[in-house]
């Protein structure tokens, strides 16, 4: 499984990418492959997810004491877009098939943030699977920990069989 998180703060202007689990993603899909793929499931912004994800979010920061997320829906609108382009696109990635990355979804629902990150995952069955393996990821659970963050967005999407997961972080200005 890989995964990847990266976290913004623009008072800094600093991004920081790290990769997390073994393996490269792939960089290019054959033609043929494309032709032969099945649809893409989405659901748009599912609140029984977010919900689930918010509930197991808040369980973790309480055991740290940092202070209850809320669910965002623009952040939730960035997430989901992300989502739906990582199951239609087949790959996981911080950077979308147009070449988006997370500041700029964000910025796109004119949320007017002063801090951001982002978890993104595939593979994971349920949202206690993802959350257990982001809470495992030194980085996915410094994202999830970090009490600068006050508002979450999720996504989530299935494409060929496969769920792909998307957390955003806030903190408004």
């Amino acid at each position: 499984m890989h995964r990847w998180k990266v976290l913004v703060t623009r008072s800094a202007g600093v991004a920081l990418l790290a990769a997390v689990g073994a393996g490269l993603l792939p960089v290019a899909i054959v033609p043929a492959a494309i032709a032969q793929r099945p649809p893409v499931t989405v659901a748009q912004a599912d609140v029984t997810i977010a919900q689930e994800i918010l509930r197991l979010v808040n369980v973790e920061r309480q055991r740290v004491n940092a202070p209850p997320l809320v669910l965002n829906d623009k952040l939730t609108t960035a997430a989901q877009r992300h989502a739906q382009d990582m199951a239609t696109s087949r790959r996981m990635s911080h950077t979308g098939s147009d070449g988006s990355t997370m500041r700029s979804r964000i910025d796109t629902t004119q949320y007017n943030w002063s801090t951001i990150g982002e978890n993104v995952a595939m593979g994971q069955p349920t949202a206690a699977a993802v959350m257990a393996a982001w809470m495992s990821s030194p980085g996915h659970r410094q994202n999830i920990l970090n009490p600068a963050f006050i508002e979450l967005g999720v996504g989530y999407a299935t494409g060929a069989n496969r769920p792909y997961w998307a957390q955003v972080f806030a903190r408004p200005r």
